[in-house]
């Protein structure tokens, strides 16, 4: 009777056990998909924000264009009106003389801070993307959930991050000499 008291006592302890095993699997499971469909989503919504920030700008600029054209009518038809018909020279000093309109930059300066924040926030979703990623890389490497989840196949993830030609040249040769900010 001790015998069987004794390999009931085994039997439960290795069923708890596996149990334990069991939903700690489950645990890591369920975190790596966690991570892996939270990366999957904002590499969607950083192909958005990217999407919504270059016509942003985009837009703009052509309201800056318009405002531009528009400045450039009105101070061609001002100099028009200034100099006469027989383009005489007492009239064109005249016109040197009197004050031109002045120019509202404002729609440039909306520009500006639109790339300027739109551009921040960019970068701030890369960040948050690779940050993720880094994450996940490490539930996928450590110990012991290399284990769990090499078992059933996980692999890493590949993120697109948004860069420039110039910075892939840069990265790849060790180099950036180009220190002109105004090309001539």
């Amino acid at each position: 009777m001790k015998a069987l008291v004794a390999v009931g006592i085994a039997v439960g302890s290795i069923l708890i056990l596996a149990l334990v095993l069991l939903f700690w699997g489950i645990g890591i499971s369920n975190q790596e998909v966690t991570l892996r469909t939270t990366i999957e989503q904002k590499q969607k919504d950083n192909t958005s924000e990217y999407d919504n920030m270059w016509k942003k700008i985009s837009q703009v600029a052509q309201v800056t264009d318009a405002q531009k054209n528009a400045l450039k009518e009105i101070f061609e038809g001002y100099a028009k009106a200034r100099t006469g018909e027989g383009n005489d020279s007492g009239m064109i000093m005249k016109w040197i003389k009197e004050s031109v309109p002045n120019v509202d930059t404002s729609t440039f300066n909306n520009l500006q801070n639109i790339i300027v924040s739109s551009r921040d926030g960019f970068t701030f979703r890369q960040k948050e993307l690779l940050d993720l990623k880094r994450e996940h890389d490490l539930i996928l490497r450590k110990f012991p959930s290399s284990l769990v989840l090499s078992m059933l196949g996980r692999k890493p993830i590949d993120v697109t991050i948004v860069t420039s030609s110039r910075t892939a040249a840069a990265f790849e040769t060790g180099r950036d000499d180009d220190v002109t900010v105004f090309k001539k």
